[in-house]
């Protein structure tokens, strides 16, 4: 059962550090169904260590808008006094007495969720106890699937089809040596990757990082535990828009972080398939004014140079011109009502989100701007839960709709698709 907090929001961490149970059993009433609970291997059963929670911290997503999104991962700081999650305590309520062994383990599943939305699934890494006088703590590390695609090589050469990047990825994923679970969610890519052989030994998760890499899109694990891939051009339309203010106007928000440097400052932009030629892209207007910067692409999948000289133009136009921007969100969840803390808690790594900052001297007065969530950090105590957004730098368009005031005009903000 969910622990409730002192401000208010659930929080279930379920932990399969039991032993198995439901063991298929023939002749029996309940166990003996093929339709019911029994299970030929059993079944793990998670049970909730929240009332034990000092201090947990998850984060996912990734460093910078041009990083790879990382593994998702999770720490846990248990009160540990009754030793319940010691792997040598034979007195513990997870030690498996069959087995003869702790259900304190490796590779066991954890699901996170806060206010019945799930905010982490992955599976733990690390266990570690502390002994501090008569008191005792545990540190439990988990990760999400990442680190199981990243643990996994491709068996044999492949040479694929030109086929679109989400062909490409799903067909990835259904290979006998990753036989991922089918709980994923890809748009239809929208751009085509040549026939490159891949050879054995190649890293899953660096190839399915080159496939988002071409594509220009995002490739993460959900607060649910689904593999998302989401192609270039969904990402500029609004979905699941929260939007921030600091006036009363929308979701408050505590921290607002301004960047404004040359971080992502790139005049000049190259990219090269896989047995293609470098295709490059110039600014010189913005080259005269702040020197040559370059970002450069290499062993890119796109089927064609024309792509390869396209792709180079989107990234120079969107990285030619500094640009003042807002690159983290803060939000204190305990400040915020029911409905709010839904609406926060339901924003997802690529989807977009409005902040309004006012201030109180200079022009203008107040500034609005669309941001795409790059990252998520909570930091649960016994006292807050806090929230951090990282952001990228998105023009974020709507979807044109007839008859509609405001998204029926054509213009900067508002396209057909």
């Amino acid at each position: 059962m969910a622990t409730t907090m002192p401000y208010g929001e659930t929080v279930e961490v379920l932990m399969e550090v039991g032993f198995l149970v439901n063991f298929f059993t023939l002749d029996n009433a309940t166990l003996g169904q093929l339709d019911g609970i029994g299970h030929l291997d059993g079944t793990l059963i998670g049970d909730d260590v929240s009332p034990y929670l000092q201090e947990m911290t998850i984060v996912r997503g990734r460093s910078d808008q041009l990083a790879q999104m990382q593994t998702g991962t999770a720490v846990f700081s248990l009160i540990n006094n009754d030793r319940r999650f010691d792997p040598i305590n034979q007195s513990s309520p997870y030690w498996d007495v069959v087995a003869d062994r702790s259900g304190m383990q490796p590779r066991r599943k954890v699901t996170v969720s806060i206010n019945g939305v799930s905010v982490f699934v992955g599976k733990i890494t690390d266990i570690d106890v502390t002994y501090e006088q008569q008191q005792s703590f545990v540190t439990i590390d988990a990760s999400d699937d990442f680190v199981l695609l990243a643990n996994t090589n491709i068996e044999n050469d492949i040479t694929p089809s030109v086929e679109l990047s989400s062909t490409r990825l799903s067909a990835i994923l259904d290979l006998p040596e990753v036989a991922y679970p089918a709980t994923r969610s890809i748009s239809t890519g929208t751009q085509s990757l040549g026939a490159y052989q891949i050879t054995s030994g190649t890293n899953v998760l660096t190839y399915i990082q080159k496939i988002n890499d071409s594509e220009g899109g995002y490739v993460f694990i959900d607060g649910s535990g689904n593999l998302n891939f989401v192609e270039r051009q969904d990402a500029i339309f609004g979905s699941s828009l929260v939007a921030f203010a600091d006036d009363g106007t929308g979701v408050p928000y505590a921290q607002l972080g301004v960047s404004y440097g040359q971080e992502f400052l790139f005049n000049k932009v190259l990219i090269k398939n896989s047995g293609g030629t470098e295709q490059v892209a110039d600014d010189a207007t913005s080259q005269t004014e702040y020197g040559v910067s370059t970002l450069s692409e290499s062993d890119m999948l796109l089927e064609t140079n024309a792509q390869a000289l396209t792709f180079a133009t989107y990234l120079l136009g969107k990285y030619k011109e500094p640009l003042f921007r807002f690159d983290e969100l803060g939000v204190v969840m305990n400040d915020l009502s029911s409905g709010q803390r839904t609406s926060v808690l339901g924003l997802e790594l690529s989807e977009a989100l409005s902040i309004k900052k006012t201030y109180t001297t200079g022009t203008p007065a107040t500034v609005t701007k669309g941001f795409g969530v790059q990252r998520i950090t909570h930091k649960v105590t016994s006292i807050s839960h806090s929230i951090l957004f990282g952001l990228e730098v998105r023009d974020i368009v709507y979807q044109f709709l007839l008859n509609d005031a405001t998204y029926g005009v054509l213009d900067s903000d508002n396209a057909l698709a």
